[in-house]
């Protein structure tokens, strides 16, 4: 994708979603798309409201990590696997699904999205050359039925540890073994693991592991 030399390339950005803006295109109903500042894409969308532009920035839910609470026995170590020291467990979060990117179009005709431009947040605006990049309101329906159907996903249709799946349990009295993923649950993934000689089952959270 050819963009304008004030905003940074990324692949990231499917090229295949936008096209050129023509001098005969009705405005209000094509959507642009804005290149952020790092981590600012949230800063850049509140500001094109505020001017009254209309926004969408797309958002993808993940799980995120947490800290396991105090007070593990480091003891468990020598004995045989256990149930892992109870964790803060998981939490659901919203990132943006194009990081840096953000869709937005004018409320009516006459108004010039040339400020866009200048609004904080913003670093540019994406172009093919010298034309501005827009997007067709029926991708940014699919782009908008995506997301709908991932968020309202549950937690164990979205975690990386699928059944099959080779894990290393972290931060737990076990730390480092490894096992296979049997079964996933909102709260708990069953692991099935190979000790002592002998075939165990453990349940533990999608914090406590990370994938092979």
């Amino acid at each position: 994708m050819l963009c304008k030399q004030d905003r940074h390339p990324t692949d990231d950005f499917p090229q295949a979603t936008v096209a050129r803006a023509t001098p005969l295109q009705d405005q209000s109903a094509s959507w642009y798309v804005v290149y952020t500042k790092p981590r600012q894409e949230s800063v850049a969308e509140l500001n094109l409201q505020r001017q009254d532009f209309e926004t969408y920035l797309p958002l993808f839910k993940v799980i995120k990590k947490q800290a396991l609470r105090s007070g593990s026995d480091q003891n468990a170590k020598q004995e045989a696997p256990r149930c892992p020291p109870e964790p803060a467990g998981s939490s659901i979060a919203y990132e943006p699904m194009f990081p840096r990117y953000l869709f937005f179009k004018p409320a009516n005709q006459k108004q010039s999205i040339a400020a866009a431009r200048s609004s904080r947040g913003v670093h540019g605006l994406v172009t093919f050359g010298t034309e501005l990049a827009v997007v067709p309101p029926n991708v940014v329906q699919t782009i908008r039925e995506l997301e709908a159907q991932r968020n309202d996903a549950d937690i164990a249709s979205i975690s990386p540890f699928q059944p099959g799946r080779r894990v290393r349990l972290r931060d737990t009295a076990l730390e480092g073994i490894e096992g296979v993923v049997h079964a996933v649950g909102a709260k708990r993934v069953v692991l099935l693991m190979h000790i002592l000689g002998r075939h165990k089952t453990l349940k533990v959270t999608h914090s406590q592991l990370e994938l092979v």
